[in-house]
């Protein structure tokens, strides 16, 4: 019996979170977080950070069918989208150089569906040298309520 398409969400490092665009916009498809093994070995990151990690996409994964993996996150990410059926890959976008890489990679073999990432604060001009000048011209903006995220914070 075939297995029924289903949209599937990849979580990355930028996106751990239960508000995080690709989830909104599909709460009931399968998610993945992968833990990038080669970045792993390279930015050895503290027991209390790769732990931090671990409970932000619990909590992501919260409530809907998922996993959490450790390895290469192309392949894992293509083995979870074979494993549910994936018809459309969704994710939210991310400036990170290695999103941008695995995300060119990803779309040579399946549809990816990219959510832009919520703006934390509108931003024109050279980017900032020291984040205390940057600081001062968007704490007004960026302390302002949303209404996205948890009811405490708003």
């Amino acid at each position: 019996m075939p297995q029924v398409a289903h949209p599937i969400v990849w979580l990355h490092g930028d996106s751990l979170t239960p508000t995080d665009p690709a989830l909104q916009a599909n709460p009931t498809a399968p998610a993945v977080f992968v833990f990038d093994e080669p970045f792993l070995m390279e930015a050895r990151l503290s027991f209390k950070r790769l732990f931090f990690l671990y409970e932000c996409a619990l909590e992501a994964l919260a409530q809907r069918p998922g996993e959490i993996r450790r390895g290469d996150v192309v392949a894992e990410v293509l083995d979870f989208y074979a494993a549910y059926g994936g018809s459309a890959l969704h994710v939210t976008g991310s400036v990170a150089p290695r999103f941008r890489h695995y995300l060119t990679t990803l779309r040579q073999q399946v549809v990816v569906i990219v959510h832009p990432a919520p703006t934390l604060v509108t931003w024109t001009g050279q980017p900032p040298r020291r984040f205390s000048k940057f600081w001062r011209k968007v704490e007004a903006e960026a302390r302002q309520a949303t209404g996205i995220g948890p009811p405490e914070l708003w």
